[in-house]
């Protein structure tokens, strides 16, 4: 019995050893052991520990987004998977989420963040016009499986939108909402909340890639606006013009 209880306390004592090491892992550790498996997401500057802890710089297929702090909750291992609090904060990307990661799947909640309108450009393609200001993306359903959506429902707002180059140009505020559709691609309107810039479309994006339709015109006239348009897609008779693009989701810029 005496062994017994030497056993049991020893036993005890190693689990409370194991503990307080994993507990105060180096997070730079960590990331190093986990290596490849990050995939194209890359940690630099880390500090902190495994469970709470900060990377100076995170970057996915050399995508600078800022850096990124997480805390994780050590109670929800015990039922198979990591929830952790994440907060990015970056010059173009900023933002909050909660995440949970079982195998393969990532469940986010209570997600809100920001980026300069400027990441947009590469997409829409239009190289006489730079983007200014900032989209505010919040979404109220997500889900991703191996890094793609397959359950998303959101929002997201340009407050302030403008543009400078070879025009200069206030468009008021623009918004799009978004949603997954029954075949896994996501699909969403584009519209304009009354500003100088009137702006109706619709868009849809899968794994294989994007496309959108919209049809923009000047509010009241305002010269500006129709000056910026005039680099903007293709003229139609009534004036207005129509912005059709077609573009690859993979690989990121």
């Amino acid at each position: 019995m005496k062994l017994l209880k030497i056993l049991f306390v020893v036993g005890l004592l190693v689990l409370a050893l194991a503990a307080g090491l994993i507990a105060f892992m180096p997070a730079k550790f960590a990331v190093d052991v986990l290596g490849a498996r990050l995939g194209a997401l890359k940690l630099d500057d880390v500090s902190g520990t495994i469970w709470r802890g900060r990377a100076g710089a995170a970057t996915v297929n050399g995508w600078a987004l800022g850096a990124l702090d997480w805390n994780i909750h050590p109670m929800a291992i015990l039922s198979g998977r990591v929830d952790t609090d994440l907060g990015l904060q970056g010059t173009e990307f900023q933002g909050n989420t909660f995440a949970s990661i079982t195998a393969g799947t990532v469940r986010l909640r209570d997600t809100d963040f920001s980026m300069d309108a400027q990441r947009l450009q590469p997409a829409i393609d239009i190289p006489s016009l730079q983007l200014r200001g900032r989209i505010h993306v919040s979404l109220a359903e997500a889900e991703l499986v191996a890094g793609f959506p397959r359950k998303l429902k959101g929002e997201a707002i340009w407050r302030d939108a403008a543009v400078s180059g070879e025009a200069e140009a206030l468009l008021g505020t623009l918004s799009a909402q978004f949603q997954s559709a029954d075949d896994g691609a996501i699909i969403g309107t584009l519209q304009d909340a009354g500003g100088p810039l009137a702006l109706e479309g619709q868009f849809r994006a899968a794994f294989t890639g994007y496309e959108a339709d919209a049809v923009l015109s000047a509010r009241d006239g305002n010269p500006q606006v129709i000056r910026a348009l005039s680099y903007v897609g293709e003229v139609q008779p009534d004036g207005s013009s129509l912005l059709q693009i077609r573009g690859r989701l993979l690989p990121l810029p």
